[in-house]
């Protein structure tokens, strides 16, 4: 059986807006030059550690005023364009989703 590699390109979001937006929390909470949050960067490659992670989703949860969980698809992200997609996904599930659509 042969390994998928992850993708390497940013998911296309039904909001334009709102990739911008989770791709500035997760440099600004990961304290990461935002020219190094690539599609194919790895969590590991960024040096960020598991409670860095959990600041960075409570930082999108806020910034785009929904709930995402923690479930297998969320923590099993191979890359940041597949962790993008499991938050894109979480947010299309959620009973918030018109105000994660509208933002501020």
């Amino acid at each position: 059986m042969t390994e998928t590699a992850p993708p390497a390109e940013w998911p296309i979001l039904e909001d334009s807006t709102q990739l911008q937006r989770m791709l500035d929390v997760i440099a600004r909470e990961g304290s990461l030059d935002p020219s190094k949050v690539t599609p194919a960067a790895t969590l590991e490659t960024l040096g960020l550690a598991s409670m860095e992670v959990v600041t960075i989703l409570t930082g999108i949860e806020e910034e785009l005023d929904v709930y995402i969980p923690m479930d297998a698809e969320l923590s099993s992200a191979g890359n940041l364009a597949e962790l993008v997609s499991s938050i894109a996904h979480a947010i299309a599930s959620s009973p918030h989703r018109a105000e994660a659509v509208v933002g501020p």
